[in-house]
């Protein structure tokens, strides 16, 4: 399994979990809840192959996406230093492959292998600061801008090319990405529209180019990125 978190663990104690572990490993079709708001305590998990959606629902029976995963990413680091229970449901949008590891073995290699510790304490403060961009960017920022922000923030981050460009393709529904981004489905239309005719980003067969990252970046904040 490639996933950062396992960096600083040896492959050889890495493949001995995985082959002495194998009904952690989980194989799921498309569309496919396998983690549920309100568990406690529920480990983490390491995403090998797919795309994962978190989502919560309110006291209407309404889904609202809070975010996505895909390949490498993990699940739930989050609630691993604290009793808190998960705050969101978590289903497959494509077919994906996951690991699961329990808070015990986590515990045994934090105080095994102290740069995975570092690295896993990294990795949380990481998803706190981006959560906190997040609620910033809700609070502040009209449709356009939501998608501007969760493009360059979710998308391999920061996007980086000698020339400035870049290629997107986003395997999400839209409906979802609207979701995601708290707009209906129209305002999300129209903002990719609006970028569009803006010249920001050129629509390709399986995603979209963006000719100037930097130039897309100032469309909605001119001074700079500013989260």
């Amino acid at each position: 399994m490639s996933c950062a978190i396992l960096r600083d663990i040896p492959r050889d104690v890495v493949l001995a979990t995985l082959g002495q572990n194998l009904d952690r490993q989980l194989t799921l079709p498309a569309n496919t809840v396998f983690v549920h708001a309100g568990q406690s305590h529920p480990g983490l998990y390491l995403i090998a192959h797919g795309t994962i959606e978190l989502f919560a629902v309110d006291t209407d029976g309404r889904e609202k996406v809070h975010d996505f995963a895909k390949a490498g990413g993990t699940l739930a680091e989050e609630t691993l230093f604290s009793d808190r229970p998960l705050q969101y449901s978590a289903r497959t949008v494509t077919a994906a492959a996951l690991m699961h590891l329990p808070e015990t073995l986590i515990e045994q290699w934090i105080a095994s292998y102290p740069l995975f510790a570092r690295h896993l304490m990294t990795l949380v403060a990481e998803r706190i600061h981006y959560l906190q961009n997040d609620i910033f960017t809700f609070r502040t920022k009209r449709a356009t801008a939501r998608l501007v922000c969760y493009i360059l923030c979710h998308f391999d981050k920061a996007p980086k090319t000698p020339d400035g460009s870049y290629s997107l393709l986003i395997e999400i529904p839209r409906n979802k990405l609207a979701s995601r981004l708290g707009v209906t489905d129209s305002q999300l239309s129209r903002s990719l529209r609006e970028l569009l005719d803006a010249g920001l980003i050129v629509a390709q067969r399986r995603g979209y180019f963006i000719p100037n990252v930097p130039a897309l970046s100032r469309y909605v904040c001119p001074q700079g990125c500013d989260i």
